[in-house]
């Protein structure tokens, strides 16, 4: 489908609308659709099956062209007219067009207004470009997931991995990402390796525990997007000598689930102490029931309910393709 993306200023030009135009014309493209994102000196009315205008229905910046559009909504039905409607200062006339709001109270606001039905699509965000995450932590997809917990951390014992592998047991909702590979110099490390995998095999939770390092080093970046996607740090070692991830996590604003030694002590700050000797189901039930947990949770819920592709996909397109006539 051919589709104009209209609005009185568009990317790179910052701001929120602008910011918008630009991320529902490329879900658009991803499906496939031909999209052009026009101001008022590119505007030709020739050449679309449909035309989103965003608040210049709405709002009178340029009152001659929102009246010139209004007219054409009349004397073109052949062209699928969308009103996309953020802000509302101007009401005088109302196009023929499926009227959309951006929330609920937008929704009530202008249905007032225009007298008409008027669906309500929120605006999508991508949030992958906001958090500024790489494509390898993007193509982990860890909105989607119930919980993620991460360790950055190497194949050490001292490091008490399966502490973590026992945990996931208990909350199978839940991801474990930890960063590191075995090093072959290392021959413990390797041989804990192993160890690891076959714990995580027994226990079942193998298909839910990442050993990020096997397919490849992270970078700097790839791990910052982690914390950025991560729920909590869960760091359960049995000795250390500092402790960094701890300060990593608290800079990324990540709850910390930490052993109580003296290190973690030391250097942690605002985290949650347990001890080494603490079940697994106790430390399940305190990680569920910590708010800042759940809020981390609800954050990455939002990405999924806010996603581009899915607004567009499911409520979008059906509009665009004549449901719902106006």
């Amino acid at each position: 489908m051919r589709i104009a993306l209209l609005h009185y200023s568009k990317p790179p030009v910052i701001g929120g609308v602008e910011r918008v135009i630009g991320e529902q014309a490329a879900a658009l493209r991803m499906l496939g659709h031909e999209v052009e994102i026009l101001t008022r000196k590119e505007w030709r009315v020739e050449g679309w099956d449909a035309v989103i205008v965003h608040n210049v229905f709405t709002m009178p910046f340029d009152l001659p062209w929102t009246k010139e559009l209004i007219k054409l909504t009349r004397s073109r039905p052949d062209i699928r007219w969308i009103n996309w409607v953020h802000d509302v200062r101007w009401s005088s006339q109302v196009p023929k067009a499926v009227h959309v709001a951006v929330s609920e109270f937008r929704q009530q606001e202008y249905a007032r207004v225009a007298r008409e039905p008027v669906r309500m699509i929120p605006n999508g965000c991508d949030a992958a470009a906001v958090l500024g995450l790489t494509e390898r932590v993007k193509a982990l997809e860890l909105e989607k997931a119930g919980l993620v917990l991460l360790q950055p951390t190497r194949f050490v014992r001292r490091k008490n991995i399966e502490c973590g592998l026992r945990l996931l047991a208990e909350i199978p909702e839940a991801v474990y990402l930890v960063t590191a590979a075995p090093d072959p110099h290392q021959k413990d490390g390797v041989k804990y390796f192993r160890e690891l995998k076959r714990l995580a095999r027994e226990l079942g939770v193998h298909e839910r525990v990442c050993f990020l390092g096997e397919k490849g080093v992270l970078t700097d970046h790839d791990v910052r997007s982690l914390y950025r996607m991560a729920d909590l740090l869960f760091f359960p070692s049995t000795q250390e000598g500092y402790g960094l991830p701890l300060i990593e996590a608290a800079l990324h604003g990540v709850p910390v689930f930490c052993s109580h030694i003296p290190a973690h002590r030391e250097v942690a700050v605002g985290a949650t102490f347990f001890k080494l000797t603490a079940s697994p189901v106790g430390l399940a039930r305190k990680i569920r029931a910590h708010p800042a947990v759940r809020a981390r949770q609800l954050q990455r819920q939002m990405m999924v309910r806010l996603a581009w592709p899915r607004i567009v996909q499911e409520m979008l397109e059906p509009l665009l393709s004549g449901g719902n006539t106006p």
